[in-house]
């Protein structure tokens, strides 16, 4: 039969015969370890203490959130989230969520007036060229944390959806409020823009606007990916090049096929004479894939100028104001440009009374 055990000065800390015993829970269950001397019995019973009070305040933000993004795969089928997301998630959060809590503070400790402050603080930070961070840098900021709030809400570490209350600042920047602040080509601009495009690059652009393809699409579309010798000819869309690294499309719905027009297919098919399958549709003077901040800067923003134009408005969706009619069904315009959910009710999805000014929040140049 066991000694009994005698107790110690020390809560937790037993005397048996010539051992010592320690007392301690893990797991929220009781759990005994002995021990050949008072004080590593002691020890025992302090680590013991202080990881089962660190179990139970839960994990920091610092070591949950680091966790979390090398994992993250979105919340399901309409959003996935691939490598490239995740790395701009975890640079988000080091360069301002990280920096700005603490990196003890506990994840059940973050409530609406903590993450106000983080937004307040956002407010006041300043980006690169200087100035303060804009709203949509802000949202940019905030995206990956609300994200991991709500993953974190999911396991049950914290209480409710906290990244919910954050709210984001709507600021005008001294500007007077316009009833319509969107940005949009027409059609007569769309065309009068095109024409100041110079002839070497001009059938590059006739197709982003034909199409909606992402540039990075655009530049990495290959002559097999062009169906030019069909009755229907079109564009398939498998693959981008996103800051000099060939990558899948942005998400699954950005496979798809596009049909082109006629006249654009001979365009493209006098471009690639003479080209093999794998070569790129559109290259650089030695070959290599095009750079877009070198077509933004070179090409486009000079021409927008000339034609009188905002060049910002160039969008991907510029696309219904040259192929899209006010019959046109919102699933249908959805599956060309590669969105994944169809809104049923949105300023740019075309209807009977826009179908000659239509507009998108998406750039081109994503």
């Amino acid at each position: 039969m066991a000694a009994p055990l005698a107790r110690t000065p020390t809560p937790g800390v037993y005397a048996r015969g010539s051992r010592w015993v320690a007392v301690y829970l893990e797991d929220g269950r009781q759990r005994r370890r002995s021990a050949p001397t008072f004080r590593a019995a002691r020890e025992i019973k302090i680590r013991a203490t202080a990881k089962e009070a660190a179990r139970r305040a839960g994990p920091t933000l610092h070591g949950y959130a680091l966790e979390w993004v090398d994992h993250y795969a979105g919340r399901g089928a309409h959003d996935v989230v691939n490598d490239r997301t995740r790395r701009e998630y975890r640079r988000l959060l080091i360069t301002y969520a990280l920096a700005y809590f603490a990196p003890e503070e506990r994840l059940r400790d973050l409530d609406a007036q903590r993450l106000r402050g983080f937004v307040d603080w956002l407010c006041r930070q300043h980006g690169p060229d200087g100035r303060r961070l804009c709203d949509c840098s802000v949202y940019n900021a905030v995206l990956p944390l609300r994200a991991c709030l709500r993953h974190a809400a999911g396991a049950g570490l914290v209480a409710g959806d906290v990244g919910a209350a954050i709210l984001l600042p709507r600021r005008r920047r001294g500007r007077p409020y316009e009833f319509d602040e969107r940005r949009f080509l027409t059609r007569h601009q769309l065309e009068r823009l095109l024409a100041e495009i110079p002839e070497q690059w001009r059938t590059l652009f006739e197709l982003l606007a034909a199409t909606g393809l992402r540039i990075s699409e655009a530049i990495g579309l290959r002559v097999m990916d062009a169906a030019l010798d069909t009755a229907a000819p079109c564009v398939h869309v498998r693959r981008a090049i996103v800051n000099g690294e060939l990558a899948a499309p942005k998400s699954r719905h950005g496979r798809r096929t596009i049909p082109i027009s006629l006249e654009l297919a001979n365009r493209l098919r006098e471009l690639v004479a003479g080209r093999g399958e794998t070569e790129l549709l559109f290259r650089g003077a030695q070959g290599a894939a095009l750079q877009p901040g070198n077509l933004r800067y070179r090409v486009l923003i000079p021409a927008a100028h000339r034609a009188g134009v905002p060049w910002g408005a160039f969008t991907r969706c510029a696309t219904p104001a040259r192929r899209c009619s006010s019959t046109t069904a919102p699933a249908r315009f959805a599956s060309s440009v590669g969105w994944g959910i169809t809104p049923l009710r949105s300023p740019w999805i075309p209807t009977a009374t826009c179908s000659a000014t239509i507009s998108a929040p998406i750039s081109t140049w994503v």
